[in-house]
């Protein structure tokens, strides 16, 4: 009895220093990846977000959602440490981690906890203060700022997310890369990255707005106004790069045999 207890313990110690270096080495990549600028972000002078964000779904993906949320936490302040400065009082880890929650439900097949985590995030959103929930393209005409993240939650309801998370699953080790695997993984990385927008904006009105007061209540609609004419190009841009970069590194990882130690 002893001995089979020494065993599962020494398990138990390998398989926690397993997930240390892991953590440890994707938070290093992440931290890298942190400090090289990609968009300006609307409204606060001299911040950008990160070439980070294509990381995103990838570590989702590939990581899970506990493993994947601890490297991109400690990613974060490895950032701070590297020059990226933070935008949020340090809770900046908060968009990306949380998106990489998501998306690694969603791989896990727990794709309802997933679409739940989406409303809820998008309820909290739409009921701050700041919020412009319409957006007037002129007298007449008016559209939901969050209309992109209705139409994605949409599809993550319907068959089609399913389709996308099992044409992931099913990636084969072929060099060749098929219109399906593309397509999935396409639609996996758009859901990330405006789950990943939806926290951002609430963390931008809680703190900047809300705590701080570093934005006057008033000058919220022009900054939402623009936002809404920029963020739908930034974020099929950031979606496009990450599935160009993501495809062929999660083949290579099934040819490697190193996904399955996940």
């Amino acid at each position: 009895m002893r001995n089979k207890r020494d065993v599962n313990m020494k398990s138990f110690i390998n398989l926690d220093s397993r997930k240390i270096a892991i953590i440890s080495s994707f938070s290093v990549i992440y931290a890298i990846f942190r400090i090289i600028p990609s968009f300006p972000v609307m409204g606060v002078p001299g911040a950008s977000f990160s070439l980070g964000d294509v990381l995103v779904p990838i570590y989702g993906i590939f990581l899970g959602p506990t493993i994947g949320f601890a490297s991109i936490m400690l990613g974060t302040f490895l950032g701070f440490v590297l020059g990226k400065p933070p935008i949020f009082l340090g809770w900046d880890f908060l968009p990306a981690a949380s998106a990489t929650l998501f998306i690694g439900l969603m791989m896990r097949n727990k794709r309802i906890i997933s679409v739940i985590l989406f409303l809820i995030a998008l309820t909290i959103f739409l009921t701050l203060p700041y919020t412009e929930i319409l957006i007037s393209l002129n007298d007449q005409v008016q559209i939901p700022f969050n209309w992109m993240h209705i139409i994605v939650l949409l599809v993550i309801i319907s068959p089609i997310g399913k389709s996308a998370v099992k044409s992931i699953s099913n990636f084969n080790t072929s060099f060749v890369i098929k219109r399906r695997e593309f397509t999935g993984f396409f639609i996996i990385a758009i859901s990330s990255t405006l789950f990943q927008h939806v926290i951002g904006g609430i963390m931008f009105q809680t703190t900047l707005g809300i705590y701080l007061g570093a934005i006057e209540a008033e000058a919220f609609p022009g900054i939402w106004q623009l936002i809404f004419y920029v963020y739908p190009i930034e974020r099929i841009a950031i979606a496009i790069l990450a599935t160009i970069v993501g495809v062929p590194v999660i083949k290579s990882l099934k040819r490697s045999g190193l996904e399955q130690r996940f």
